[in-house]
């Protein structure tokens, strides 16, 4: 009896294993090409890429030094043959090749090459993440499978994406190696259930429940499992091949620079926590930490060491955390904290714990190859100083879902930037207002900003206040006015549109009671209110289809003059789209009923459009309005 029901535990536990090796053995060879993908994006500055435009900068140092990097990533892995960059154009089936490693004149892309990318959906996907292609593809050099990752700067914005293309010869010898080491796994997990069911002792007993134990770890998503090995029998040896496994399964899931887990396992990982708490009516917390002007670093002291000091704030984040707790690299320089059984109260405490831990530590100002040589020692000349900004959100008191706890916690977040970095801010549903945006639809419109997407979301920002309904709609009218008596194609007007509809976006961290203030605002009202275009850049990054649009909604309130905000810039230096939406928002706001006055009329309001061409506005746009607006207007009265 005893022996049939160890030979069953060891046989269930044996069956949790390799189910999950073939799974890991199956997407392996795609994780490693978006490792290396991943690995190799780090390696690009994105400042330098950026300045390579046209096939005559391929003369450049800059393309030359670049063109370098890439080859040095190819010679790293031998198996990959091809490796390049590649930016968006305003075609979405299409990208253009930047830079790419090949020597061959024959076969080398050039700067602008157009590539078809209808196709390849991983390639659209690689703008947000590291992505691979799930199936190979044929050309007429072969038969590939491709992966890519996105080239982000400091401020997670992604500039291009890096690819390269493995040789189906290469990936079927590479899964060959893989299923022959599975097989010998397999077989020794066989002659330890045939061991277990000959020989029933307490001590061979333990011995199961130890395996049994570490799979349902496993199972339950904590792969820092790791069984000890004594001997050199055949349990020693399956122990070894379960370390194995296990190692394997951390790779797939782990951040190639930090060790911690990945932005794609952060997502599986919190739909399970979510799906968990909402079983057993548990809490949970998320945090967002944010490195306060990382970029600093990365331009002064070089990437190689703000890498290393990445790598250093990982482990401090894990060093003051649960066992339980879960962390994660979420991009760039931001990472996420998943918090189980938590409540918001005892979450806050963390998150200022750790803001604490960090602001007084001292991080090496040193590569990670400086660190791994022998007898290295830190130098208190070369020292690093850091802080967080932090965002927190709790389930299921902000909110119920994944997706909307977090873009929660990303509002608080982004609310903590601009009214105090160094702090912790935890999301305030006030924020959102009576029947306001609700973080999950916003989390799914950036991730898919359709038009129907778009138009909603404007439409909730409006509703924070009942003075502004229907305001973002009118804007886009009005810009899109200006835009078409100067001529401008269509699909600067569709960009133009996306841009006034959510050019106030970044009002769901400004709270009601200021928006809908009767009384003149304080100071620091005032200034909450100026924040809001900073709050809305900072939550549009996260979406990189929207990247185009970005500066408008951040500059719309800029002046002519350079009076304005958020930065003070004055005529041709404020974007085209920001200066059209500074004369729409600017002539809807006037002729719109305030909680502090009433409306202007139409003509007093063109008459103070005119008044302030040349100061606040751009006296060509104010030209081109008026006469839109009154050619229409004489139209109707006709």
């Amino acid at each position: 009896m005893c022996a049939s029901l160890a030979l069953v535990v060891c046989l269930g536990a044996s069956t949790v294993l390799y189910r999950g090796a073939s799974r890991s053995l199956r997407n392996e060879v795609r994780e490693h090409l978006k490792a290396v993908a991943a690995t190799a994006a780090v390696q690009v500055d994105p400042d330098q890429h950026r300045l390579v435009r046209s096939k005559a900068d391929e003369s450049t140092k800059t393309y030359r030094c670049l063109k370098s990097v890439l080859a040095d990533v190819r010679r790293a892995n031998p198996g990959i043959r091809y490796v390049y960059t590649m930016r968006k154009t305003r075609n979405p089936n299409a990208l253009v090749f930047v830079i790419d490693a090949e020597k061959d004149p024959e076969l080398m892309s050039h700067v602008g090459d157009e590539y078809d990318i209808g196709e390849y959906p991983q390639m659209r996907l690689a703008f947000e993440r590291p992505a691979a292609d799930e199936e190979p593809s044929d050309d007429e050099w072969g038969t590939w499978l491709s992966g890519y990752a996105p080239i982000t700067d400091s401020r997670g914005r992604t500039e291009a994406i890096v690819g390269l293309d493995m040789s189906l010869g290469q990936l079927r010898r590479e899964e060959s190696a893989l299923r022959k080491a599975a097989s010998q796994n397999a077989v020794v997990a066989l002659l330890l259930s045939v061991a277990l069911s000959l020989v029933v002792t307490k001590a061979l007993l333990k011995t199961v429940r130890v395996f049994t134990r570490a799979a349902e770890r496993i199972r339950g998503g904590d792969l820092d499992v790791w069984v000890p090995t004594r001997g050199s029998d055949e349990i020693a040896k399956f122990a070894e091949a379960f370390n194995h496994m296990a190692q394997g399964l951390r790779q797939t899931t782990r951040d190639v620079l930090t060790g911690v887990y990945n932005h794609v396992y952060f997502h599986e990982r919190l739909a399970d926590e979510t799906e968990r708490a909402e079983r057993h009516q548990h809490t949970l917390c998320l945090l967002i930490l944010d490195l306060d002007r990382f970029k600093s670093i990365n331009d002064t002291l070089g990437h190689p060491v703000g890498d290393c000091v990445l790598k250093q704030l990982a482990e401090l984040i894990v060093e003051n955390t649960r066992r339980i707790d879960i962390v994660a690299r979420y991009g760039g320089d931001e990472f996420v904290v998943i918090l189980p059984e938590t409540d918001l109260a005892d979450a806050l405490i963390v998150a200022e714990g750790l803001r604490e831990k960090v602001e007084q530590h001292a991080f090496d100002g040193v590569t990670i190859a400086d660190t791994l040589a022998d007898h290295y020692t830190p130098d208190s000349d070369r020292v690093v100083r850091l802080s967080l900004t932090i965002g927190a959100a709790a389930y299921p008191e902000h909110h119920a879902t994944k997706d909307g706890l977090v873009m929660a916690a990303d509002i608080a977040l982004c609310r903590a930037k601009q009214v105090a970095r160094n702090s912790v801010q935890a999301y305030d549903a006030a924020f959102a207002g009576a029947g306001g945006v609700d973080p999950h639809s916003l989390y799914r419109a950036l991730q898919d900003p359709n038009a129907t997407a778009i138009e909603s979301l404007a439409a909730a920002v409006d509703a924070k206040d009942r003075y502004t309904h229907g305001h973002s709609e009118r804007v886009s009218e009005y810009a899109l006015a200006i835009a078409q008596a100067l001529g401008y194609d269509e699909s600067f007007a569709a960009a133009l549109r996306v841009a006034a509809l959510l050019h106030d976006l970044g009002k769901i961290g400004v709270p009601d009671s200021i928006l809908t203030k009767n009384g003149t605002l304080t100071s620091e009202e005032r200034e909450a209110v100026r924040k809001h275009p900073s709050i809305g850049e900072n939550i549009l990054r996260r979406a990189p289809q929207l990247d185009l649009i970005v500066p408008a909604v951040l500059f719309h309130h800029e002046r002519w003059d350079g009076a304005g905000y958020p930065d003070g810039l004055s005529r041709e230096s404020i974007p085209l789209m920001a200066r059209m939406l500074a004369v729409a928002d600017a002539f809807d706001a006037m002729t719109s009923d305030r909680p502090y006055r009433c409306a202007m009329t139409v003509d007093v309001a063109l008459i103070e459009l005119q008044a302030n061409a040349g100061k606040q506005f751009d006296p060509r746009l104010v030209e081109a309005f008026i006469s839109s607006y009154r050619h229409v207007a004489q139209g109707e009265a006709a």
